[in-house]
């Protein structure tokens, strides 16, 4: 990182000090008319430049205590996407970018993209190190997965920031929503819609990744504790993959008659949409399924507007969280190590609020 040294004061003392000390100076001729008006020019012009640079010290000075650029300050952020084949992975990266252009001119990004493969996301976060950025932020695959590479950032002095999912070591700063309580959010309005009872399938997301150990532990626990008769009857992990939740579903609606399944929890809403259309392409959109999802997307609001989902969760894009605490870091400002962004359910009642605002 560049630090600015500012001068200004320095040589104002030298100057005082060569104006300050020796013998007295001989008595000034007499002015003329023209030598005078010209020397008041001069003084003039003296006094603006000063108040100039005096200007500049003071912004300079006001930036290094509100974290803003001073003009000559650059970080460079390294950007370790998981993937890019999912609304909201692209929405997390490009809200926050936009942000930083906004707010922050002076940052420049380096960008990696795993494709979905945990090694490849490992090998771009050491190549990040290699290349010397500032600071990584990182929306981990799993939370196992990247602890060697995580660790030989935050051990080589550089901030890494997670959004979204954690990692299994310690990290300067954790944006996160409560997935947990989504879980939970999810399993209470299921009870409310089936009255505390019925068989529940469960599409789960990649294994080993926070957001699907969470929403699955928050919807099974509190099914356990405080609805006994709301029975999960099959589940299978889909690495939150539409392709993969349509080929489970078709396998289950075989397996499951009619009236035998009076829900379909999906741990993200690219599933829950699958899900709803495999259900009306096999016909049985009429047993009144209830199909739940998670995130926020644009499809999921019309799917629960038009009745095919019971409901989704919205899923905080953690921007701009996530670009204020890398910024934060960076110019050693003030800033908490967890930051909760909260979720929010979209039902048949609110939906119309938030049509049009979904991830695209």
């Amino acid at each position: 990182m560049k630090k600015r040294v500012l001068s200004a004061l320095l040589t104002g003392v030298m100057v005082a000090s060569l104006y300050g000390c020796g013998s007295a100076p001989a008595p000034a001729p007499a002015e003329t008319k023209a030598e005078t008006t010209a020397a008041k020019e001069t003084a003039a012009e003296t006094k603006k430049e000063e108040a100039k640079e005096a200007a500049t010290e003071a912004a300079s000075t006001e930036a290094a205590s509100t974290g803003e650029p001073s003009g000559d300050e650059e970080f460079t952020i390294g950007y370790a996407q998981r993937a890019t084949d999912a609304a909201y992975t692209i929405a997390i990266k490009e809200r926050n970018q936009d942000y930083a252009k906004d707010h922050y001119p002076n940052l420049k990004w380096v960008e990696t993209d795993a494709q979905g493969d945990v090694a490849t996301q490992a090998a771009n976060i050491e190549d990040l190190i290699s290349r010397g950025v500032d600071l990584i932020m990182v929306s981990p695959l799993t939370s196992d997965g990247l602890t060697d590479a995580v660790k030989e950032a935050m051990d080589a002095g550089i901030p890494v920031v997670t959004m979204d999912r954690e990692v299994d070591t310690p990290v300067t700063v954790k944006v996160v929503a409560d997935n947990k309580e989504m879980g939970v959010m999810a399993a209470d309005k299921l009870a409310e819609m089936m009255g505390g009872k019925g068989n529940i399938i469960e599409v789960c997301g990649t294994t080993g990744s926070s957001a699907a150990i969470d929403r699955q532990a928050g919807f099974e626990e509190t099914l356990a504790s405080k609805y006994p008769d709301m029975k999960i009857v099959d589940s299978q992990d889909c690495d939150f993959n539409s392709a993969k939740a349509a080929s489970y579903m078709e396998d289950m609606l075989q397996k499951y008659g009619e009236g035998e399944i009076q829900a379909i929890y999906c741990h993200n809403d690219p599933m829950a949409e699958a899900v709803a259309e495999t259900v009306v392409a096999a016909g049985r959109d009429g047993e009144g399924i209830l199909i739940t999802g998670m995130d926020g997307e644009e499809a999921a609001f019309q799917m629960v507007e038009n009745g095919q989902m019971a409901f989704t969760i919205i899923y905080p894009t953690m921007s701009p969280e996530a670009m204020i605490a890398a910024y934060n870091v960076l110019t050693n400002q003030p800033q908490d190590e967890v930051v909760n962004c909260i979720p929010t359910l979209v039902g048949k009642d609110n939906v119309a609020e938030h049509l049009g605002t979904g991830l695209q």
